[in-house]
């Protein structure tokens, strides 16, 4: 009743290491790393139990590794099994980009 309380979000911890060229985005995180980074962002939205995100992942590393070097691009996945999606993204299946 006083407005204290925060709205609970399921979430993965934020990786302590994001160094990889695809960069792991989770529930707390995804509005530093999506919205508020001025960046141009694809982000890949899987299951890992799905066989079309595991055929994905693949291209998805060999897009980043090339595009690394570009400053104003980042190349992210978010497990949506593990961590609540925002509802600016419209997830109906798995891979979503």
């Amino acid at each position: 009743f006083d407005g204290k309380l925060s709205p609970f979000r399921k979430s993965e911890p934020i990786p302590e290491v994001n160094n990889e060229p695809v960069k792991v985005v989770v529930a707390d995180n995804v509005n530093d790393v999506v919205f508020k980074s001025g960046k141009n962002v694809l982000i890949e939205f899987y299951a890992p139990w799905c066989g079309h995100c595991k055929k994905l992942a693949p291209i998805l590393d060999e897009a980043a590794a090339t595009l690394q070097s570009e400053e104003d691009v980042v190349i992210a996945k978010m497990d949506a099994t593990a961590n609540d999606v925002p509802a600016d993204f419209d997830v109906q299946g798995y891979p979503t980009l």
